[in-house]
């Protein structure tokens, strides 16, 4: 997902910055069959296509947290997953 949305970028310097975030990754979730089931009842949350399989995932790498800006997004309530902005995610793992 995050190649795919990187593709789109239409600014070069980002789109680079952004593509060696495999260099960083602990963990890299291919795309299955699983992933787009998991990703097509997320959408019934009402959360769109991108969101859900991004989430679809993280809940297949057993994340505990999906860490996001989208403030729409931080509303959901998905089973399996804590959806969360970065801030309240430090405030809480400083506890």
């Amino acid at each position: 997902m995050h190649e795919l949305e990187n593709a789109e970028n239409p600014y070069e310097e980002k789109r680079n910055a952004i593509a060696l975030w495999k260099d960083f990754a602990v963990e890299y979730c291919p795309s299955s069959d699983e992933i787009l089931l998991a990703g097509q009842r997320i959408m019934a949350h009402g959360i769109k296509a991108k969101d859900a399989l991004h989430l679809a995932c993280a809940i297949e790498s057993h994340c505990d947290y999906f860490i996001t800006t989208d403030k729409g997004l931080t509303k959901k309530n998905v089973n399996n997953i804590i959806i969360v902005n970065p801030i309240d995610f430090v405030r809480k793992m400083e506890r």
